[in-house]
């Protein structure tokens, strides 16, 4: 009887498990290595763009501060120059107080004594007075052949640079001569005749008294 033998001998046992017992291990070392390269190239890939963002960010902040500290300076350079203006209004407002206070009074009870004097006249704008004589209207400037002596006064008080005048005059033109000078002079405005009658003087003679209000200029 023939006798066949259909399992492998010792040495085809080796053989097989030398070609294909160690293969599935080498292939899962394998993929495992791929697996961490990939891994790490992916944390890697997600580690620069973060530190790019980071930069990024960095940068922008940086700018941003640099606008911030610009426009501190802006604003601190904005304030001294504030200080010094307001400064410098201080002062002239106190060298116009002190100009007012030292001539201001004076001046203006010099004009009185202009108006009022032999050949005076008011300090008048040259211009104002051109003009009025250029229209032909000369019945609105002063007269120079006026006797001052037709009008006197007998009360001036002055409050909060309101002026007050009461006086007598001869007629009516003497104190309209008056009033007319005050109102083209400079250093009044606002000239009003507040009251005007006749009455008789203590020498018996007849006068127009008055009161005249002003705005005086200084």
């Amino acid at each position: 009887m023939l006798k066949i033998n259909l399992l492998p001998d010792e040495k085809g046992r080796r053989t097989q498990a030398g070609l294909g017992g160690g293969s599935v291990p080498n292939m899962l070392l394998v993929g495992v290595i791929g697996s961490l390269v990939l891994l790490l190239s992916g944390l890697f890939l997600f580690h620069t763009s973060q530190v790019g963002e980071v930069d990024a960010i960095r940068n922008a902040n940086t700018r941003t501060q640099s606008e911030i500290d610009a426009i501190k300076g802006r604003v601190a350079d904005h304030q001294k120059i504030l200080d010094e203006l307001a400064e410098i209004h201080r002062r002239e407002e106190a060298i116009q107080q002190l100009q007012a206070a030292r001539t201001g009074p004076t001046s203006m009870l010099l004009e009185i004594s202009h108006i009022l004097s032999t050949n005076g006249a008011p300090t008048a704008d040259p211009t104002v007075v051109e003009n009025l004589r250029a229209r032909g209207l000369r019945d609105q400037l002063w007269s120079t052949t006026w006797d001052t002596k037709r009008l006197w006064l007998t009360s001036f008080d002055e409050e909060n640079r309101t002026v007050k005048i009461q006086g007598e005059g001869r007629t009516a033109d003497d104190v309209g001569e008056a009033m007319r000078r005050m109102q083209l002079s400079l250093y009044f405005q606002n000239v009003r005749l507040e009251r005007a009658s006749a009455a008789v003087a203590t020498n018996g003679l007849p006068v127009q008294q008055f009161t005249i209000s002003a705005r005086v200029r200084y």
